[in-house]
């Protein structure tokens, strides 16, 4: 455990550059199997049981410090014991989607491009073509992409569990079965509000569209509606990075966090569409990569990622390595989600943004909804992956993929992205627990410091009291300690209703 501990601020900081140097353009390869070959305790069953015998005298000696440090690091080491088994395949995938071109009419574009361009195609039919040649290529590769989810049954059998959710589950402390029921509860409670509003936005795009069932609806067309494009003109490119930019320096969170947070926003080819963080070092070296985008989905995903990086940034650099580096990612996603929930207050859209009241209103509830059907599609996805994760990766989960985002979007997917679109570890969990986190950090900011807490700076000094604490609380503690109550995914939901029946 010594030596784990002595090398793991190391690793994390290679590991994050070499996610930064791909994602931001730099390097076409992701050469990560060379990483976990250079720490290989960090991915060894072996320590995963020196972690578990340590974590059981901890808990023995009742030192709840120790207990948690050993959590994290038990929880990290079964992750890079599954990363070591994929590293391979992993790199695979990042080279071929790197290389791979899809013809469309008389271009060829790469499959980071097809799949960006999708959700902003105005034009249908050619949006069709899009969709279908990205999940045509993804299904003629499912034999690549499902070596990389199979690692996570080899990681379970590595590590004796009885199947992967029982490994995941173990170590995260989350029960997956009561997350299960509460997202199959959240399906239920929400479906109403989400089908109506899904009629109005269909409608908008192409006045023919109707939903499942009975409609012709494919996901790509709730893509393009998601994004809202008769909005655009209100949600500029060029303006969307200062109005955050000021946002956060008059709530007291210079955007640079005073040098600790490292802005990449240079236009280079290969760079990622969506922005992304890369803690190379926490909280001295954040690396916040941007690609100027316009729309309302660009603002949320830009908010969404200053949430991360000064969450990151304002972790005490005096916390034990485990407790800096390391934490559930409930927490961080909800940091995440309660910035980026910034969409749905329409005072911060018109102070920031300039947008009349009525647009402002209209802008809240189409927010609302964007957030509801990133809800409902996550909601769908951890059953989903549960049962990918113990049955394996063959062609049959293509129709249970399938079903589960019918069930939930009331549009058609494409069968080929049921390798594809998955979050490894049941991450999609994370996310849901996130949601229910946010609802609760919101309602106690509204409540200590009224309605627009987001230029309040003692709300910020509040806040930035617990990003310090780094990844010593859970999301259940967190949410225990700041709301007297534990997470309940379904008001997060009924929450999202609550705004698009106003």
């Amino acid at each position: 455990m010594h030596s784990v501990r002595a090398r793991l601020d190391d690793f994390l900081a290679d590991l994050a550059n070499l996610h930064y140097r791909h994602g931001a353009g730099l390097s076409p390869e992701l050469p990560v199997a060379a990483l976990h070959a250079s720490f290989p305790e960090l991915s060894s069953a072996e320590t995963f049981a020196a972690a578990t015998e340590a974590l059981e005298k901890a808990r023995a000696k009742n030192e709840p410090l120790g207990v948690r440090r050993l959590q994290l690091l038990r929880e990290l080491i079964a992750g890079q014991v599954e990363e070591g088994l994929a590293a391979r395949d992993v790199e695979a995938v990042a080279k071929l989607e790197a290389h791979a071109r899809m013809a469309l009419d008389d271009q060829a574009l790469s499959f980071g491009e097809a799949l960006a361009q999708i959700p902003h195609e105005p034009n249908r039919g050619r949006r069709a073509l899009l969709e279908r040649a990205v999940g045509n290529f993804l299904w003629s590769e499912k034999g690549r992409y499902g070596a990389r989810r199979e690692a996570a049954l080899q990681t379970a059998e590595q590590l004796g569990a009885q199947d992967y959710p029982t490994l995941r589950e173990d170590v995260s402390g989350i029960a997956l079965g009561k997350l299960v029921e509460a997202a199959n509860e959240t399906l239920r409670l929400t479906e109403d509000a989400y089908r109506d509003v899904l009629g109005y936005v269909l409608h908008k795009i192409d006045p023919t569209l109707r939903a499942l069932p009975g409609g012709n609806a494919r996901r790509h067309d709730l893509q393009a509606a998601l994004q809202a494009p008769w909005m655009d003109s209100f949600f500029l490119r060029e303006g969307l990075a200062p109005a955050v930019m000021r946002w956060l320096n008059d709530w007291n969170f210079p955007p640079t966090a005073r040098g600790r947070i490292r802005i990449d926003d240079e236009p280079r080819p290969g760079k990622a569409h969506r922005p992304f963080v890369a803690a190379v070092h926490v909280p001295g070296e954040v690396r916040l990569v941007l690609q100027a985008r316009g729309g309302m989905d660009a603002l949320g995903d830009l908010l969404h990622e200053c949430g991360h990086a000064q969450h990151l940034a304002h972790i005490a650099e005096t916390l034990p390595v485990e407790l800096r580096r390391l934490g559930d990612a409930s927490v961080t996603e909800g940091f995440a989600a309660l910035t980026e929930r910034l969409l749905l207050s329409s005072e911060w859209l018109k102070r920031y943004l300039q947008l009349p009241t009525p647009v402002a209103k209209d802008a809240v509830r189409l927010a609302a909804f964007q957030a509801l059907a990133v809800l409902r599609r996550h909601c769908a996805k951890l059953p989903y992956e549960m049962s990918l994760f113990t049955r394996g990766p063959s062609e049959e989960r293509a129709e249970e993929y399938a079903a589960g985002q019918r069930r939930a979007l009331f549009v058609e997917p494409h069968p080929g992205y049921f390798l594809f679109d998955v979050d490894p570890q049941l991450y999609s969990a994370r996310y849901l627990r996130a949601w229910a986190l946010e609802a609760r950090l919101t309602a106690r900011l509204r409540e200590r410091f009224n309605e627009d807490f987001w230029r309040n700076p003692a709300a910020g000094e509040w806040l930035k009291g617990l990003f310090a604490k780094g990844g010593t609380d859970d999301a259940e503690t967190l949410s225990t300690e700041i709301s007297g109550t534990p997470l309940a995914l379904p008001e997060a939901g009924a929450r999202l209703v609550a705004i698009l029946n106003h």
